[in-house]
């Protein structure tokens, strides 16, 4: 009897499909092959089949990141905000003590001001 597909289809009935493949990432699905069990070609076909079948989507994928990397956008903007305000604030303070020198150790203002910052 010949090997048919899952649909039934005579293997030897379906078109051959030349594919190019990286070959770090042909030497990784043949071991994968051989773990398995099966040849190269089912194994490319079942990682296919089982990608589909669990709904994998290249796009919902893309989507997804694209959202993980603006959230991460916002929350490195929020920091460096914060972190520009904080300069800010330690330079009007070193400002005014240059200006308004009242005879304090500066130092000692300066490192009590960040440590409350």
């Amino acid at each position: 009897m010949p090997k048919t597909s899952d649909n039934n289809v005579p293997v030897a009935n379906i078109t051959p499909f030349g594919l190019r493949m990286q070959p770090d990432l042909k030497r990784q699905i043949e071991e994968a092959a051989k773990l398995s069990g099966r040849s190269l070609n089912s194994e490319i076909v079942a990682r296919l089949e089982a990608s589909l079948q669990n709904g994998v989507s290249l796009a919902s994928g893309a989507d997804t990141e694209i959202e993980n990397l603006r959230v991460g956008l916002r929350v490195e903007e929020n920091e460096r905000s914060m972190l520009t305000r904080r300069v800010e604030r330690l330079e009007r303070t070193l400002n005014e003590l240059a200006t308004h020198d009242r005879g304090y150790d500066h130092e000692m203002r300066i490192t009590r001001l960040e440590a409350k910052s």
